[in-house]
């Protein structure tokens, strides 16, 4: 079985933290999994200097969601899980790439209800002045996209932003050409990109395999299908009870759409950070 290690530290690593050698040697390695495109990977010696500290606030910034980040990562802290979480987190395998694997907790097909004849609702929610846009950080193609799947499928649009933010790491992990930020493998017969991605062994050796993602013709849809999904499959029905209450749906997301038990948390904490609430 393939599958990642957690990074674990003994103390805190970054601004006014204890930054023992081995303590940052791990950090260092675990940022350069998730450092964007173009920005130089660390040197793994252990010493914390300024181009680490570059590099924890930018992740924090891009993945946990601080607008302010604090440039320390602690042992028990959002970063550290965060990181852990997007590092470990196998391609997600939903039923809208392959119908024929239900995701764990789903009922047994045959006590399935069939999926709603069409949209949920044709509401159009509030939109957002350019200077809210701004403020949050996030592109304005990507608010019209999560709006949009929001008035079709009910989908609070914090939900979808945060999702894009923690999935795809703001847009910036996407498998090339994809345009498929939620990570969704393809099923037979979908338009797909194979991609070769690395994966660590329970022995901590790292491994290269193939794998098919859906490739979708532009962000809105693949935000559409991503809301179709939420909003039709029956393994996302208790999420469905809080369309009203972003953060109860984020809640209701953890051990469904991952089995990660601060899925939820995280999501919150992204959304507040950046306030996506304003997007619903």
């Amino acid at each position: 079985m393939v599958r990642f290690r957690h990074v674990t530290i003994s103390g805190s690593v970054g601004a006014g933290g204890i930054n023992r050698y081995n303590d940052v040697a791990e950090i260092q390695e675990l940022l350069n999994t998730r450092l964007p495109a173009g920005m130089r990977s660390l040197r793994i010696d252990g010493d914390y200097g300024p181009l680490t500290a570059a590099a924890i606030e930018t992740v924090q910034r891009r993945f946990v969601g601080l607008s302010r980040p604090d440039g320390r990562i602690d042992p028990h802290g959002p970063t550290l899980r965060t990181l852990n979480f997007a590092r470990s987190r196998p391609p997600v395998t939903h039923p809208l790439a392959a119908p024929s694997s239900p995701p764990p907790h789903a009922a047994p097909a045959h006590d399935r209800p069939s999926p709603p004849d069409g949209p949920r609702s044709t509401a159009r929610p509030a939109g957002a002045d350019a200077a809210s846009i701004r403020a949050s950080g996030v592109p304005a193609d990507i608010v019209a996209a999560a709006q949009a799947s929001q008035a079709k499928w009910r989908v609070p649009a914090s939900i979808s932003i945060a999702q894009w933010i923690l999935e795809s790491g703001s847009g910036k992990h996407m498998p090339p050409g994809s345009n498929n930020p939620f990570g969704i493998k393809a099923g037979r017969g979908q338009p797909s990109v194979t991609v070769r991605t690395r994966e660590e062994t329970k022995e901590g050796r790292s491994v290269y395999i193939d794998a098919p993602f859906r490739r979708f013709s532009s962000l809105a849809e693949a935000f559409d299908q991503h809301g179709k999904l939420l909003a039709t499959h029956p393994a996302y029905a208790l999420a469905r009870q809080h369309t009203d209450d972003p953060d109860a749906y984020a809640d209701a997301l953890t051990h469904h759409y991952a089995t990660d038990s601060h899925y939820g948390r995280l999501l919150k904490s992204i959304m507040r950070g950046r306030n996506l609430y304003r997007f619903n």
